[in-house]
């Protein structure tokens, strides 16, 4: 029996890769009509036809008249979805449709739609801009925080205002925070709670926790909603709010009974890092936003303040083929970069600082402890 290949020929997996951009594009569609939710809740294979009905039964009057939902457009929705494996196409005779394992994953888990709604907006909004920036600047690079793809799309719109923003500006000016501080709460997926993912890589987070040099035993910069000392609280239960320290730059994002919030914005040119010697400074998905320049200016306040006894924890995707997508999105909003150990130990020398564990797993956060020379 002649062997069948199911790999496909390297024409059609060029193909298949390189025509994503346009198919990205649907996304946000397929997310203002909850496509997803309604597969999952007919929870059988389905055609557009009955999957236009069952989005109609859902929604208001109101919704109908500001978004109207013709058949084409839901039938070319689930198909270019398929086409992006975010559901399956059952039958291609019958053009049936149905849920899948993603599609569940983005249902039970919210964060991950918002994240999908990030990404396929303001990176291709930048990644159409990318090579036009290039050109029209003799190559300059690599960008600085407010002068990539993003700002340079919004100059050649005549938006000026925009132009000169940070991204993370330009996105709240246009209402777009909320969904990417949701989408920062659970991301795409959890690879474990914090305590648990370190010490699956053998680091002693016993030790880092216990110390006696300090009373703050954990200053998370740039935490958010404060979801990583919560999970350090709940593997300590004897940590107090005074022990764990939540920074911002906009510490009304909401309280947090169980922490102490602190306003700091460590982009300010004179802003030190307001606490001095604490057992633990932490950082979660921060330096891959910023260019080489702004994270060493990062870690040098950092490393300012901390003490002989104290430690930075750095967690980060780890530079390999798995990222490469996000290295991409990193460089074009933000002019950041993913970073590999020669990188970090490199930055860490020139912070007075030396790399004193690092873990790099293939997928998730992997973590970088750097501690005094």
């Amino acid at each position: 029996m002649k062997q069948v290949h199911t790999t496909p020929p390297p024409g059609a997996a060029l193909a298949t890769t390189i025509t994503s951009a346009a198919a990205l594009g649907f996304v946000p569609v397929a997310i203002h009509f909850d496509l997803f939710a309604v597969l999952v809740r007919m929870g059988k294979p389905v055609t557009a036809e009955e999957v236009l009905k069952s989005c109609d039964e859902v929604r208001t009057e109101e919704q109908k008249r500001d978004s109207p939902l013709c058949l084409r457009l839901m039938q070319d929705l689930l198909f270019v979805m398929a086409g992006l494996n975010l559901v399956d196409l059952i039958d291609t005779g019958l053009s049936l449709y149905s849920a899948n394992d993603i599609t569940r994953h983005m249902v039970a888990m919210p964060s991950a739609q918002h994240g999908a709604l990030h990404f396929t907006t303001e990176p291709l909004l930048a990644g159409a801009f990318l090579m036009r920036k290039l050109v029209d600047t003799n190559f300059q690079y690599p960008f600085k925080d407010c002068d990539t793809p993003t700002q340079y799309a919004y100059r050649l719109m005549g938006d000026e205002s925009l132009a000169s923003e940070h991204t993370y500006s330009i996105m709240e000016r246009q209402g777009r925070m909320d969904s990417f501080n949701t989408f920062m709460q659970g991301k795409f997926g959890k690879f474990g709670k914090m305590p648990e993912r370190v010490k699956s890589f053998g680091y002693d987070l016993d030790a880092a926790v216990s110390g006696t040099g300090s009373t703050v035993v954990m200053v998370d910069i740039g935490g958010g909603r404060g979801e990583m000392l919560l999970e350090l609280k709940e593997a300590y239960p004897s940590l107090k709010p005074e022990n764990l320290v939540l920074q911002e730059f906009n510490a009304a994002l909401g309280s947090v009974p169980e922490v102490t919030m602190m306003d700091w914005n460590f982009k300010e040119p004179d802003s030190p890092q307001p606490v001095q010697g604490a057992l633990n400074y932490s950082t979660t998905h921060i330096f891959h936003n910023l260019p080489d320049l702004d994270a060493i200016d990062l870690l040098q306040k950092i490393s300012k303040a901390m003490a002989p006894h104290s430690r930075l924890l750095i967690h980060e995707f780890s530079k390999n083929v798995n990222y490469g997508k996000m290295h991409a999105t990193m460089i074009s909003l933000y002019g950041g970069r993913l970073r590999n150990s020669r990188e970090w130990k490199q930055m860490a020398n020139l912070c007075g600082l030396k790399v004193t564990f690092e873990a790099y797993p293939p997928v998730g956060e992997g973590l970088i402890e750097m501690r005094k020379i």
